[in-house]
């Protein structure tokens, strides 16, 4: 697997010089959504970050690739050996997230050519099928090597190689078509494990879901009492664009809240969740929440906007008690609802 990279933020850092865990110390105070890459001779390690915390984690040693807790141990223990070099690249939460759940990927097809699929139509089988996935790409001759991210059978990612030079995103994916059209190429295709089995759909609570409309309604208010109160000191829809972002990030915790499954959204002061509660639904808002007003505290510099959402929320805990009560909904919310 190619990784997308936004922006470097720390380049040819040499591991002999580098204390790697005051590095990556720094990056999860920083709360960095990116990775954190590891080269040697014939080795590559990359750690993938959310928010400053390892998800996820691989490496490559000629044609050997690990993934997992067992390559984050492998790239911490070559990190500290010598003649390394490290570099620290930033990236968009919804890919990373993307690239979390794509990790540990089965192949569905091997050494598909050019000769009898056009790329333009291995695409379009795959938005087609709605499959979540990627495509390698290996362009005659040499030419350049590419990887296509697929979201539900759509391309979100692209990245193009072609010895030094490196692109991403649509620049990427033209380069790619366009190459594989003058000169030919190779194709591997590698989709979500777990995909033909509804991946991703959480355990029900049963007791919730005997609660939907009241737990629901709850959420709305807090939500939207909360919208309101931020936009009063910003622009209106600060707070949705702010929740957004923590439900890209929140879902590597809570996979329900992926905008690529596009089963969970709030929108106008109503939430819109077609699934069965799972169990961590609650919490999953909760700590949300509390993310947003907390990331929005800190970008519009107002200290006192915990406070001010809190007073905006009081009496919400008397009007919806008893699924409160019930659910036990004071410790997901406690920061807000007293």
């Amino acid at each position: 697997m190619m990784f997308p990279k936004d922006r470097t933020l720390y380049a040819n850092l040499n591991t002999s010089f580098t204390s790697f865990d005051a590095l990556i110390a720094d990056l999860k105070e920083r709360k960095l959504t990116g990775y954190v890459e590891v080269t040697a001779s014939g080795y590559t390690g990359t750690l993938l970050l959310s928010e400053g915390e390892v998800v996820n984690a691989q490496e490559v040693a000629g044609d050997k690739r690990v993934v997992g807790p067992a390559a984050s141990r492998g790239v911490l223990e070559r990190a500290a050996q010598k003649d390394g070099v490290i570099n620290v690249y930033s990236a968009f939460p919804d890919v990373v997230l993307l690239l979390h759940r794509l990790m540990d990927s089965r192949p569905l097809y091997r050494d598909l050519t050019s000769a009898f699929t056009s790329l333009d139509r291995l695409i379009a089988k795959l938005r087609s099928d709605g499959l979540t996935g990627y495509v390698e790409v290996h362009v005659a001759e040499g030419a350049g090597a590419g990887i296509i991210y697929l979201a539900g059978g759509e391309p979100v990612e692209s990245v193009f190689s072609t010895g030094q030079e490196m692109t991403n995103g649509q620049e990427a994916l033209n380069a790619i078509v366009q190459s594989v059209n003058a000169s030919g190429g190779t194709f591997n295709v590698f989709v979500e494990a777990g995909q033909q089995a509804v991946a991703g759909v959480p355990a029900e609570s049963p007791a919730q879901e005997g609660y939907r409309a009241e737990l629901l309604a709850f959420w709305d208010e807090v939500l939207s009492l909360t919208e309101t109160t931020v936009d009063a000191f910003a622009k209106p829809g600060r707070f949705l664009l702010a929740f957004k972002e923590v439900l890209v990030s929140r879902a590597v915790t809570y996979p329900f809240l992926d905008p690529f499954a596009a089963e969970f959204s709030y929108a106008g002061g109503h939430i819109t969740f077609d699934h069965p509660l799972p169990d961590d639904f609650n919490r999953a808002l909760g700590d949300c929440l509390s993310d947003a007003v907390s990331k929005l505290a800190f970008q519009l510099k107002r200290a006192d906007l915990e406070a001010k959402v809190r007073a905006r929320l009081e009496g919400v805990s008397a009007k919806h008690a008893e699924v409160i009560d019930r659910f036990g909904l004071r410790e997901d919310v406690q920061e807000f609802v007293a």
